[in-house]
């Protein structure tokens, strides 16, 4: 009878001991649970690198930036036309050969397609023809000029071979300047050496813009045939509205950036201000140089300037390093990391805080930011993407609640 009391007992013991047990795990959870929403709802995020990859947001420092109080500008990147030119035939004919394509650089000079014209042979038999004829005039001029001496010839005769003979030559010297036009040399033309097609060629060194003809097509003289472009001489041109054209001045230094890529950026100098508005916007040109590399500015490109006024050095980060969220503005920073266990691989873990920050003067793609938060001036902060961490932990306070 003892023995079963005992046993009773026990059972009882081993029962209050599970019940007690149970509750303070599930609590455990919940604790843990609370501390994760806690700690998203404060702005703090664990996320690994393969998750940061994944989002297009990486890592980079606050950095020391000299930023310009300046005015703001677009215009685009412009080849003035004295260094353009148009390739034309000062004759017509059948295109016969092509030897350029668009895109393709070119010197002055260059051959760059050939016109098949049946006139130009007609030129050359003329000239030859007049080049024996005058051979000839020559010496009926030297007979009858020494019939006149002896009182042998009449003085009418002479003239008259004397106006062919300058009839002649005036006659020659015109079909070699229009067979020099058309590419030959005259003092190597022979009968056996007739031309019968014209080549063209480029007027000015660059890149070949347009081609607008074809083989077989019939060029017109004077129709252009293709574009040219010195790209090696691209500037700006810019358009400055009214309330800010006291402020622009010759030699002001210019930063810009293409529209559509932030990232290549490049300096300039105001070398001209316009002195007329640009139709009805109010805006006058200014013209800059480029006083960096030009390779990769084509023609026509978009830019964003900046024409500097006054610089000073401030903490800055790009612009896609700050997010802004009712009213107010953040900025990621890092508060740790970790290389831990994850799909079965090591990778890295990051815990991000995210720090209320002031903007300030932005240019060039960065932003002027004081914090509010403790951020100090080397802190390692997400650089691109904090649009997508933000979301991530909009979205984990949503599920959190």
């Amino acid at each position: 009878m003892k023995t079963y009391s005992t046993m009773i007992y026990s059972l009882f013991f081993l029962l209050a001991v599970a019940c007690q047990t149970k509750p303070s795990t599930k609590g455990g959870a919940e604790a843990t649970e609370r501390r994760a929403e806690e700690k998203e709802e404060g702005g703090a995020l664990e996320i690994f690198q393969s998750q940061l990859e994944a989002l297009g947001a990486e890592l980079g420092t606050v950095e020391l930036k000299h930023l310009s109080e300046g005015i703001q500008a677009v215009g685009f990147i412009r080849v003035h036309n004295q260094h353009k030119a148009a390739v034309t035939s000062l004759f017509g004919g059948r295109i016969q050969h092509i030897l350029v394509a668009p895109g393709d650089i070119v010197k002055k000079g260059q051959v760059l397609a050939s016109v098949v014209n049946p006139q130009l042979i007609v030129m050359q038999e003329e000239y030859l023809t007049l080049v024996n004829a005058l051979a000839l005039t020559k010496l009926e001029r030297s007979r009858q000029e020494e019939l006149v001496e002896g009182n042998a010839g009449a003085l009418k005769n002479f003239q008259q071979v004397e106006t062919q003979l300058k009839q002649q030559q005036v006659r020659i010297a015109s079909l070699e300047r229009q067979l020099a036009l058309a590419g030959i040399n005259v003092d190597q033309l022979t009968p056996e050496k007739i031309k019968d097609r014209i080549s063209i060629t480029a007027p000015a060194s660059g890149t070949v813009s347009q081609l607008q003809t074809e083989l077989g097509a019939n060029a017109d003289a004077g129709a252009v045939l293709a574009n040219i472009v010195d790209n090696d001489q691209v500037d700006l041109d810019l358009y400055i509205y009214e309330k800010d054209l006291s402020r622009v001045k010759v030699g002001q230094e210019v930063e810009f950036s293409l529209s559509n890529d932030a990232d290549r950026k490049g300096k300039a100098v105001v070398d001209r201000v316009g002195s007329s508005f640009e139709g009805e916007n109010k805006a006058v040109a200014v013209h800059a140089r480029i006083t960096g590399d030009r390779k990769g500015y084509i023609d026509g490109m978009g830019v964003t300037a900046l024409l500097g006024t006054e610089t000073s050095l401030v903490a800055a980060v790009p612009n896609a390093a700050i997010v802004d969220k009712d009213g107010n503005s953040y900025v990621f920073a890092l508060l740790d990391t970790a290389t831990l266990e994850q799909g079965g691989k090591r990778e890295v873990r990051y815990l991000l805080e995210r720090k209320q920050v002031k903007k300030g003067t932005s240019a060039m793609g960065f932003t002027q930011v004081t914090s509010i938060d403790p951020l100090q001036e080397k802190s390692r902060v997400v650089i691109s993407g904090a649009i997508f961490l933000q979301g991530k932990l909009d979205g984990g306070n949503a599920h959190g609640h």
